[in-house]
């Protein structure tokens, strides 16, 4: 069953959103008074389209247990088709926000005046993902940024290493013990993160921390992470 976003609700009915109006009536072929699921407010209900496909009936409440862990990814600029994996990916896996980030040994440059477009897509990619998901947000992808920019959190700060010195395992960072409800995540391009860019965040009161012996492909990193998590929150 196929979910969508809404940002208006009145009384029993929710509104469609007007781009998702032609994804109804002619991509997934939806008839009305047929059944679709429609999120508002963090709250998923179980409705019925109406016969102007632009507003559905609610039937009953389908989902609205809130998200535990709220997950802030630092994410570095890459190419097309492995931004859209980890966001696609990360969405699926429960971020919460995608920052993307300038780091030195970024290959890919994104031209300011095509900035806005990318970031469009991206967050369209990131409500398509949270449709398929049934999540009950959206999560936002902001504007990139600098490494200067990155900001710790109230929670637990990892900072993705695959340095063997002054690095924490996984496990001793990431425990039943030491869990926190808020976690920000740093990673780095294909080339990595500079040992000048890891002190800088590490001073931010971010935590080294090993995925592991092996040395994960960038877009790899979010699916691990984002994994074990789940794990941990249960």
């Amino acid at each position: 069953m196929q979910q969508y976003f809404s940002n208006k609700k009145e009384t029993d009915v929710l509104y469609i959103n007007e781009k998702d109006v032609h994804h109804i009536k002619n991509v997934m072929k939806i008839k009305p008074n047929e059944e679709l699921i429609v999120t508002y407010d963090k709250i998923s209900y179980l409705c019925t389209l109406n016969e102007d496909y632009k507003t559905a009936k609610i039937k009953e409440i389908y989902k609205s247990d809130t998200e535990k862990t709220y997950v802030l990814a630092y994410i570095p600029v890459l190419r097309d088709e492995k931004m859209s994996f980890i966001i696609e990916k990360g969405t699926e896996m429960g971020v919460s926000k995608f920052v993307p980030v300038n780091f030195s040994h970024s290959k890919f440059k994104i031209p300011k005046e095509k900035e806005n477009k990318k970031i469009e897509r991206w967050q369209k990619i990131a409500k398509e993902a949270s449709e398929q998901s049934r999540r009950l947000i959206i999560p936002e992808v902001t504007n990139i940024i600098n490494l200067t920019d990155i900001e710790p959190i109230d929670g637990v700060n990892i900072l993705c290493s695959i340095d063997k010195q002054n690095v924490k395992s996984i496990k001793e960072v990431l425990n039943i013990n030491t869990y926190y409800d808020k976690i920000s995540l740093v990673f780095g391009p294909e080339g990595g993160i500079s040992k000048s860019e890891e002190e800088y965040i590490t001073k931010k009161n971010f935590t080294k921390t090993s995925l592991g012996k092996n040395v994960l492909r960038t877009e790899t990193v979010i699916v691990c992470l984002c994994g074990i998590i789940n794990y941990v929150n249960g």
